[in-house]
C-alpha cells in the first residue's frame, strides 16, 4: 500500500491516480495501533490486500470450497443484455475492483461500437492489483477508457467523477465485510453521489447452511489461513512492528446470532509487540484473538431494507438456483 506522494502513473493506455496520500500513512498507523490496543483486538480487513494478499485471494476464488466467486460469475454471465446498464456515455465505477474477471463479464455485454462511450474507473487500495488488472483489461478492450484510482473508497468517495451517468459496482459480497450499520451508511453515502436513473450493482452472499459457509473459509489447502496471516506482514510494513504470522492460528466460524462468518488470528503464546509508533509494547495474551474480518450474510428483507434507507429502488435481484448468492440492481429514484 502506497501512502507516499500522490502521483499519476501511466499504465499502458490507461492512467492510475494514487490518492492514498490524501489519507496519509499517519491515519493508517493510528488506526492499526488503536485496533491492536483495543479489547477485543482488531485489524481492518482492508489491510489484507498487498501484492501477496491479492495473489492469495485470487487463488482462493478458484477453490472448490469457495462458492462465492464462481456463483457470482455464473450470475453475471447469465444477465440479460443491458439488464443493468445503458451503454450510452456511461461511467462504470467499480469499488474494491481487485482482479478484472467479474467486470470483464459485464463489459463483454457491451457492443464493441459502444465501448468508446464508456469510461471505467476501478477503485482499489492495492496499487499492484490495480496495475495488473488494468494492463490486462486494456489489452482485451483497447477502445475502453480506463482510469484507475488507488484509494480507500470507504473514506474517499469524493474522488469518483460525478458529471456523467453512472453505474456503481460493488461485487464479491464485499459489502458483507462492513458491520450492518456501516453498510447502511456506506450505501447511503454512495446514493448521495448518484443522480436519478444511476445504477448500483451489489453482490450479497445469502444466509445458508452453516457447513457450506464455514468450509468456504476453512479450505483444505490452507490458502485462507495464509491469506489471514499475511495481514500481519502488511501491518509490520506500516507500523514497523515485529508480528510473526507463525505465532498465530487461523480461526473462522459462523456466528449465528450476527449472521456472519468471523475470521480471527489466535495467539499461540503470550506476545509483546514493539512498534516505534506505540508508546508501550502491545501485549497479546496466549489464545487471545485479533478479529480480522466479518463476512455478513443477507436475507431478501435485508437487501430491500438497505435500498429503502438509501432512496434506492430494487430493480432486479439476480440469484443462482440455490439462492446462495444474489446480484442486486438498485436504481436511484430521487
Amino acid at each position: 500500500m502506497d501512502y507516499s506522494t500522490k502521483s499519476v502513473l501511466e499504465c499502458g493506455s490507461a492512467t492510475i491516480v494514487n490518492c492514498l496520500p490524501e489519507i496519509g500513512l499517519e491515519t493508517a498507523v493510528s488506526e492499526i495501533i488503536a485496533g491492536l490496543i483495543e479489547q477485543p483486538k482488531r485489524i481492518s480487513s482492508k489491510y489484507f490486500y498487498d501484492k501477496t494478499g491479492s495473489e492469495l485471494f485470487e487463488q482462493i476464488t478458484g477453490l472448490d470450497e469457495y462458492y462465492l466467486s464462481r456463483t457470482e460469475k455464473a450470475i453475471l454471465q447469465g444477465l440479460p443484455f443491458c439488464a443493468v446498464i445503458d451503454c450510452s456515455d456511461v461511467d462504470i465505477v467499480e469499488l474494491g475492483s481487485g482482479d478484472h474477471s467479474k467486470i470483464t463479464l459485464l463489459l463483454k455485454k457491451i457492443p464493441p461500437e459502444r465501448l468508446p462511450g464508456v469510461r471505467y474507473f476501478p477503485v482499489d487500495i492495492s496499487r499492484p492489483a490495480l496495475e495488473t488488472s488494468i494492463r490486462e483489461l486494456t489489452g482485451m478492450f483497447p477502445e475502453l477508457s480506463v482510469q484507475g484510482i488507488v484509494a480507500d473508497y470507504i473514506h474517499q468517495m469524493h474522488l469518483v467523477p460525478g458529471e456523467r451517468k453512472k453505474l456503481y459496482c460493488f461485487l464479491g459480497s464485499t459489502i458483507g465485510n462492513l458491520d450492518r450499520e456501516e453498510a447502511m451508511v456506506f450505501v447511503r453515502d454512495i446514493s448521495e453521489t448518484m443522480n436519478p436513473g444511476d445504477g448500483f450493482l451489489i453482490g450479497f452472499d445469502r444466509v445458508k447452511d452453516m457447513s457450506v459457509l464455514e468450509n468456504a473459509y476453512n479450505d483444505a489447502r490452507g490458502l485462507t489461513a495464509q491469506f489471514n496471516k499475511n495481514i500481519l506482514n502488511v501491518v509490520n510494513g506500516l507500523i514497523e512492528s515485529d508480528l510473526n504470522p507463525e505465532d498465530f492460528e487461523h480461526k473462522a466460524f459462523y456466528n449465528r446470532t450476527e449472521r456472519r462468518i468471523e475470521m480471527h488470528l489466535e495467539a499461540k503464546r503470550a506476545l509483546r509487540i514493539k512498534s516505534p509508533f506505540s508508546e508501550k509494547d502491545i501485549r497479546i495474551r496466549k489464545e487471545e484473538k485479533i478479529h480480522t474480518e466479518n463476512s455478513h450474510k443477507f436475507e431478501e428483507k435485508d437487501i430491500r431494507f438497505t435500498g429503502e434507507c438509501a432512496d434506492l429502488a430494487v430493480q432486479n435481484i439476480f440469484s443462482d438456483d440455490n439462492d446462495w448468492f444474489s446480484l442486486v440492481h438498485y436504481r436511484k429514484m430521487i
